[in-house]
């Protein structure tokens, strides 16, 4: 990939990613949502497959409302063609369910990113599990 298409890659990814932690923060599941493919899978750990925009909607809905706050992602790599990128990176999540205390849980993740018909670039296989200190 030349590197003026990866650096418009990057800024992509970095735009999108941007638009998923303001969702998350919002605890707009729906706009979360929305930057996911129509038939993107997410494949949350051990938790089954989740397939399809509207499922993968429902699943974050339902982490927000067991307290999840903020999110935090970091792009370690991000390497691919113009239309498929994979990103590997770090995430951290905020979580204070309701009279809770606050925690905090950070996970490693990797993407595989999509260009769709109109060009844009949406998530379309999305898995993530725990990382632990050490």
């Amino acid at each position: 990939m030349s590197e003026t298409k990866m650096a418009q890659g990057r800024a992509e990814v970095d735009e999108a990613n941007r638009r998923f932690m303001e969702a998350f923060e919002r605890g707009d599941a729906a706009s979360v949502a929305a930057l996911y493919a129509e038939d993107a899978v997410a494949l949350p750990p051990d938790a089954p497959m989740i397939s399809g925009r509207a499922e993968i909607e429902k699943f974050w809905q339902g982490l927000m409302a067991a307290g999840a706050r903020g999110l935090n992602l970091v792009t370690l790599r991000l390497a691919g063609s113009g239309d498929v990128l994979h990103e590997v990176g770090r995430a951290t999540i905020t979580i204070q369910p309701e009279g809770g205390e606050t925690s905090t849980q950070t996970v490693k993740y990797v993407v595989v990113w999509e260009r769709d018909p109109a060009g844009r670039l949406a998530l379309a296989v999305d898995t993530w599990n725990g990382e632990s200190a050490g």
